[in-house]
């Protein structure tokens, strides 16, 4: 376009210059001239906007980067922060702590584990959980580490052989872990009654001396992952006894809920599984349930139960206070042996129930199978004194062991949890799904409603609704989650 305007220009300079052409043709080759340069300009104009804005484009581009380049300075040294707290907690723990993949190989061990063990870390890392405890240890661990990976958490004891050959009895607690609230992806695995090794002989004179602060070996085998602020104020001496009294008055236990959905189509009814966690534990991504074995030993699981039903029934009060016509969901508490065994506990709950004016169905209490079987008469007189408030009962891990409806009889129960063990394999397995239609048809004769434990995928979902189990409750429903949430819930208003 330019060498053409340029031509035309020259021919008709020239052409008036020789006047060879007549007057109207230099007007209209005149015009063609002003149109072709008004285009050529035109264009220069475009040129010129697309580059200033392209310009402009680069600078912002350019102070994106920057901002980006800082955010990820500030978060590689916030990760950096967050590391050296975890490997401080994780070499401070004296808890032996080990996370193993579905394949059951150890991805992760802390330095008690190792020290435990008595293995090199060739020898764990990478290797085999039945290599790693050996083949006696794990034959009885197997059946539970197929409840873990179905998203059950467990508690078991096993006894076996230490370093020094001797019986050493240990409490094992393992947590299922799902990333994405689905699937189970590994677990963790705690010791968390574990027997120090014996303190070396010591000569008389060293027994004698006086100004020696470091603590004789075995000094710290109660201690667990408490808050700092406790430590620091009750110090070493003290027993975790008041470490764990200390946290429940501070409100430092925390109460998370795990849906229990109902499989009626239409139901508005709210069904949650209360489960306890440690505020430390939250804060430093440390597997949850680790105080559990220290209240035991201490003789406070009762009372730590008892805090539960209270904060439980302060948080229904807050609810109530705050948007009245409040109707709380059914919540369901799970009671250790030493609760069912306090001959006071069913007496605190009636007198904090009637402070509160909340009606007692809102609770529904929920204890293990070897409880009922072992502890018959206890639960039945738990049962007896709680039912006229109107809370509930449910069995957990039905089926667990072997299947049997006897120990049933004088127990007044409302729920009964198929173990999840049997949930999780009905999809391959005809017999678990045989044994699960089973135990479904007899509690429907006895009036007795099922909650499917452990369901993790709509192949398994859609088996249960085929059997008509009325609730269902697993990592595939909804994974757990602090109560708060349920005050913003747009559900909560609902629920029966």
């Amino acid at each position: 376009m330019l060498i053409s305007g340029l031509l035309l220009a020259v021919a008709l300079v020239t052409a008036v210059y020789f006047k060879q052409v007549e007057l109207q043709w230099l007007a209209f080759f005149g015009g063609i001239l002003v149109a072709a340069f008004s285009v050529l300009a035109g264009r220069a104009a475009r040129v010129d906007w697309v580059i200033k804005r392209r310009t402009l484009e680069l600078e912002r581009m350019r102070d994106k980067f920057t901002e980006e380049v800082a955010r990820g300075n500030t978060a590689a040294e916030a990760m950096r922060a967050a590391r050296a707290r975890l490997k401080l907690v994780n070499d401070a723990l004296p808890i032996p702590v080990a996370y193993f993949d579905v394949d059951q190989r150890c991805r992760y061990y802390n330095p008690a584990c190792e020290q435990w063990l008595g293995l090199a870390p060739g020898h764990i890392d990478g290797q085999f959980l039945s290599d790693i405890v050996g083949a006696s240890s794990y034959s009885e661990m197997s059946p539970y580490i197929a409840r873990t990976l179905a998203g059950k958490p467990v508690e078991y004891k096993i006894v076996r052989h230490g370093q020094r050959e001797e019986l050493e009895p240990i409490k094992i607690s393992q947590i299922p872990w799902a990333p994405t609230g689905v699937t189970v992806v590994g677990f963790y695995l705690m010791a968390t009654s574990w027997a120090m090794p014996p303190a070396p002989e010591l000569e008389a004179d060293a027994l004698l001396a006086p100004d020696d602060p470091t603590p004789a070996p075995g000094d710290g085998e109660d201690r667990a992952p408490y808050p700092r602020s406790i430590t620091k104020e009750v110090g070493d001496a003290e027993d975790q006894r008041t470490k764990l009294r200390l946290a429940m008055d501070r409100d430092e236990f925390l109460l998370f809920v795990q849906k229990i959905q109902p499989m009626a189509e239409g139901s508005t009814e709210e069904f949650y599984e209360i489960l306890l966690r440690l505020k430390e534990e939250e804060d430093n991504l440390l597997p949850p349930g680790g105080f559990i074995p220290v209240a035991e030993r201490h003789g406070m699981l009762s009372q730590l139960d008892l805090w539960v039903v209270r904060r439980l029934i302060r948080w229904c009060g807050e609810q109530r206070r705050n948007a009245p016509g409040w109707r709380a969901p059914l919540f369901c508490v799970n009671l250790a042996e030493a609760s069912v065994l306090d001959p006071e506990y069913a007496s605190a709950v009636r007198e904090d129930l009637g402070r509160s004016n909340l009606p007692g169905s809102v609770l529904c209490f929920e204890i293990g199978e070897p409880e009922a079987v072992h502890r018959h008469a206890e639960v039945e007189n738990l049962i007896t004194m709680l039912k006229p408030a109107g809370c509930r009962f449910t069995i957990d891990a039905f089926g667990s062991g072997r299947v049997s409806f006897s120990y049933l009889r004088g127990l007044a129960i409302d729920f009964l949890k198929i173990d999840g063990n049997i949930i999780h394999n009905i999809v391959r397995d005809p017999g678990e799904l045989a044994k699960a239609r089973a135990i479904h048809r007899v509690c429907h004769t006895i009036d007795v409603k099922t909650i499917a434990e452990s369901v993790e995928s709509e192949e398994t979902l859609a088996l249960v609704r085929d059997i008509g189990i009325d609730y269902v409750q697993g990592f595939g429903i909804a994974a757990p989650a602090p109560i708060a949430m349920l005050a913003t819930s747009e559900e909560m208003g609902s629920a029966s």
